[in-house]
């Protein structure tokens, strides 16, 4: 399954959609600006799929993901010059550039995901190939994850 994020470089509410290969709105995303920051990934019913938490005031940036109230699993920055995630809870790795924003998403050995970005002057755009769909909520966290 193939989605597109188009998100605003100067989008001060972070809200944005995530779209299929035709173009249609399929999931939205809301991020606010209270402490500590917040993201939300909603279908197109509101129905939320994924929340996730920026933990603030911590040395190294730690993210938690959560399917209704229990977190499932979170993410930690790992202590290096080039920025590597630790996932606790889940067997995920990453492997590629964030940078460049060009990576696949590792599960239990294999690749479930794949995220390629480019740069445009109106907007960023995000190509994201999920080869299962019940990974579709865990990669799109790690997306919005990773463009905060």
């Amino acid at each position: 399954m193939r989605f597109v994020i188009n998100q605003k470089i100067l989008s001060i509410a972070g809200k944005y959609y995530i779209k299929d290969e035709q173009g249609n709105d399929v999931y939205l995303v809301k991020g606010n600006l209270s402490l500590p920051r917040k993201y939300r990934v909603y279908d197109m019913q509101k129905n939320e799929i994924v929340r996730i938490k920026k933990r603030m005031f911590r040395l190294l940036p730690r993210f938690d993901f959560y399917k209704g109230d229990t977190r499932v699993c979170y993410a930690k920055r790992k202590f290096s010059f080039k920025p590597k995630y630790e996932f606790f809870g889940i067997d995920v790795q990453i492997d590629g550039s964030f940078f460049a924003y060009n990576y696949k998403v590792i599960r239990d050995g294999n690749v479930i995901a794949e995220v390629n970005k480019s740069i445009t002057f109106v907007r960023d755009s995000y190509v994201v190939d999920i080869y299962d769909a019940k990974n579709i909520p865990l990669v799109l966290a790690i997306a919005v994850m990773f463009d905060h």
